[in-house]
């Protein structure tokens, strides 16, 4: 029970890769006590998750284009890395919370193939971007999906029952049905 209530929450937002010289988990669980000295209690990570590349350019996407949602991203480390920062922080009384990225994912994402009818598609079938966006390294999840919903869910598990985080911050919630977010919960 280290996550503080909303109200008592003093959140600090760690990018992984440019939080320490080694750009890893380790290096943020080096600084975990540096963090707590400014008051902190809960250490908020940017995406930990693999980075997908850019449909046809090969480059990589934002942070915000996960590719895999059950796994760590291995510039930054493994999920024994991330486990060891989760104690580290309940150690010094501070929760962890993981970026959540429910809205979309990479188009390398292996639900693009195995279920494309996860995906929100134009009128010719193409799987789009997030509409109203120019986010061109994403693909649109399709909420009216049950098994696309149930997986994100059990994805989420994934990450509390395998490294004990404390919670998620949720990206781009508000584009997200407030009904996905209720049974999330």
């Amino acid at each position: 029970a280290n996550m503080p209530k909303s109200t008592d929450a003093i959140i600090y937002q760690v990018n992984i890769r440019a939080f320490s010289s080694e750009g890893t988990l380790k290096g943020v669980e080096k600084r975990l006590d540096s963090i707590k000295k400014l008051g902190a209690n809960v250490v908020y990570l940017m995406p930990i998750y693999p980075v997908g590349q850019v449909k046809k350019s090969g480059k990589l996407g934002s942070p915000y284009s996960v590719k895999d949602y059950k796994a760590v991203n291995t510039d930054f480390g493994t999920l024994e890395d991330l486990r060891s920062l989760v104690n580290e922080s309940h150690k010094r009384n501070m929760a962890v919370i993981l970026d959540w990225v429910a809205n979309h994912s990479s188009w390398d994402n292996k639900w693009i193939t195995e279920h494309s009818d996860w995906y929100q598609k134009d009128a010719s079938g193409n799987i789009i971007i997030p509409p109203g966006t120019n986010y061109n390294d994403v693909a649109q999840l399709n909420f009216n999906s049950v098994p696309m919903k149930t997986a994100m869910i059990d994805a989420m598990s994934y990450w509390v029952y395998n490294a004990n985080i404390d919670g998620f911050r949720c990206d781009y919630a508000d584009f997200v049905p407030t009904a996905f977010w209720t049974q999330a919960i």
